[in-house]
């Protein structure tokens, strides 16, 4: 995407460095990190004897990065890169703490002047330094037939992410947040769904997959705000929630397919609970003038829920999504119309409280089902689930709903497929 002169670039599609990921023992992709390591540890050492530590060190790093960009090479399209934090800053909870920032970039700038990697340099409080795998790396990954079971994961990682905004189109900083009551009940929580999940037989086309590392995401409005876990906290990272639609269906649990369980129209259900009014009968999105544009509809209310004032203007995308002429005045009204209930809500930036409540639903709703012996994969407000347990997935999330806002919120199955 070109940007204005003078505009924020746009970040470039991106998955997290993930610092805790290492290289199976045995399999070719641990080879493949073991012939990186032997060619760039001549460097590393310069000529002097190198403390047995710190060479177990490089070689941990070398391993982990061979981990992160493999996972970048077979699961993710091109275009996308890995972010890493390349700044220095004090340890926080979510370093390794064997990993060094100076020496994390020391060989990643080994492994580019090495031909493994390329490098595009971050852009202060703008873009995070993101890595891209070389040719090189990817001849090497398709010749040694390297897949995601050659991927394991060491012992640790924090669960729950405290991050903070910091400006549009600006990457979010991560909050060194202290530990209180909630913050382990939190934890305890997470712990127990990757534990589940790890446990079980998962699956992508018949083949195993590594470690799964959930973690719950929560927002606070900047640096200096409360530490607080009240605003969003979805959970991230499970691989299965990158995978185009008709690739989960290759999604297995101790070899039964699974289906998707999703809420509908779960944030104009959760405002109408907070208002303590039931949604009228009918498709919630079936607005007046907006027919046939049931996408743009949804989007639309969804924006509302996310602003804090009064909409001035479309966005090109939304533009896109309506009919031509629509203005932001005109769709405030249409939805208000439609909505009169929802008016005292609309435009006040409810919609990060509503992400919290449907996150806290989806967790309730896994950790009933792993008390019954049942393992599920969330996607924000969806599940997959097994289709032999798929009955007592429903009931469990109709029933957890009811139970948190008092509403049981509808539950469909989407095709995976």
């Amino acid at each position: 995407m070109t940007n204005p002169p003078g505009a924020t670039p746009t970040p470039p599609p991106a998955i997290h460095h993930d610092p805790w990921l290492t290289t199976r023992q045995g399999s070719p992709l641990a080879s493949l990190a073991a012939d990186i390591w032997a060619c760039i540890e001549r460097f590393l050492s310069s000529g002097r004897k190198p403390r047995t530590d710190a060479v177990e060190r490089r070689r941990a790093i070398v391993q982990n990065l061979a981990a992160n960009l493999a996972i970048l090479a077979i699961r993710y399209p091109l275009g996308h890169r890995l972010a890493v934090q390349a700044y220095k800053q004090a340890k926080t909870r979510y370093d390794r703490p064997d990993f060094p920032r100076g020496l994390l970039m020391e060989i990643i700038g080994e492994m580019e002047a090495a031909g493994w990697i390329i490098r595009y340099p971050g852009v202060s409080r703008k873009l995070r330094t993101t890595l891209v795998p070389t040719s090189r790396f990817l001849d090497m990954i398709r010749a040694s037939r390297i897949s995601s079971d050659d991927i394991d994961r060491v012992p640790g990682g924090e669960t729950i992410a405290l991050k903070a905004v910091v400006g549009r189109n600006r990457p979010k900083l991560l909050i060194n947040f202290e530990d209180t009551p909630e913050t382990r009940q939190l934890r305890s929580e997470m712990e127990k769904v990757n534990a589940a999940i790890n446990a079980a037989d998962v699956r992508l086309d018949g083949r195993p997959q590594p470690p799964t590392h959930m973690v719950r995401v929560f927002l606070i409005d900047g640096p200096e705000a409360p530490h607080v876990f009240t605003k969003h906290g979805r959970l991230f990272r499970g691989f299965w929630e990158h995978l185009q639609r008709e690739r989960r269906g290759g999604l297995t649990i101790g070899g039964e397919p699974l289906v998707e369980l999703d809420y509908r129209a779960m944030y104009l259900h959760l405002a109408y609970a907070s208002q303590g009014v039931p949604v009228p009968a009918g498709d919630p999105y079936a607005i007046p003038g907006l027919e046939g544009y049931r996408g743009g509809a949804k989007k639309a209310v969804s924006a509302l829920f996310f602003r804090d004032g009064p909409m001035l203007r479309l966005t090109g995308e939304l533009r896109d999504m309506l009919p031509e002429g629509w203005t932001a005045q005109r769709l405030q009204e249409a939805v208000a119309a439609h909505h009169p209930a929802l008016v005292p809500v609309l435009n006040a930036n409810i919609g990060p409280t509503l992400a919290n409540t449907e996150s806290r639903i989806l967790v309730a709703v896994l950790l009933r089902l792993l008390d019954e012996g049942i393992v599920a994969l969330p996607i924000h407000d969806c599940l997959l689930v097994p289709v032999g347990v798929k009955d007592a997935a429903l009931m469990a999330m109709r029933e957890e709903s009811a139970r948190i806002v008092g509403v049981a919120i509808p539950v469909g199955e989407k095709p995976t497929a």
